[in-house]
């Protein structure tokens, strides 16, 4: 589990990593990530270009994309928080801070900061669910 978020710089960074540990014989949870505010407050400042997600704050949005191999997306942010699970393959989750490599099973929390894609020799597929958050100011 990744969660993504700003350094002092305000250059985007894994804040966090975690392992969510195997399936097993029990039952279990993690808590990976959550809001407080209802709509969620704005992004942080980022220096990439503004992909706009159609969102309203609080409106959702769940896609799944099929991403082939070494394709990419590069630098942006969005006025979201975007939770993402990989399906299959892998894929490169490009931040200020350098490439953080994703495998089927990761998830990780983008909450509006400038962040790439780069998918790997396989492809990916990656399962995404978009969070409305206010522009920033």
């Amino acid at each position: 589990m990744v969660v993504t978020g700003i350094d002092g710089n305000g250059r985007s960074c894994v804040v966090e990593t975690r392992d969510l540990g195997a399936p097993g014989a029990e039952m279990g949870s993690v808590d990976v990530f959550s809001t407080s505010d209802v709509p969620p407050g704005p992004r942080p400042a980022g220096t990439a270009d503004l992909l706009p997600s159609d969102l309203i704050p609080g409106g959702t949005k769940w896609f799944v994309i099929q991403w082939p191999a070494g394709a990419s997306f590069g630098m942006h942010h969005t006025d979201s928080i975007d939770y993402d699970v990989v399906m299959a393959g892998s894929i490169d989750l490009v931040l200020d801070d350098g490439p953080h490599r994703l495998e089927a099973g990761d998830v990780v929390v983008v909450p509006g900061v400038d962040h790439g894609w780069t998918a790997g020799p396989a492809g990916c597929t990656l399962s995404v669910c978009l969070l409305g958050t206010p522009p920033h100011a």
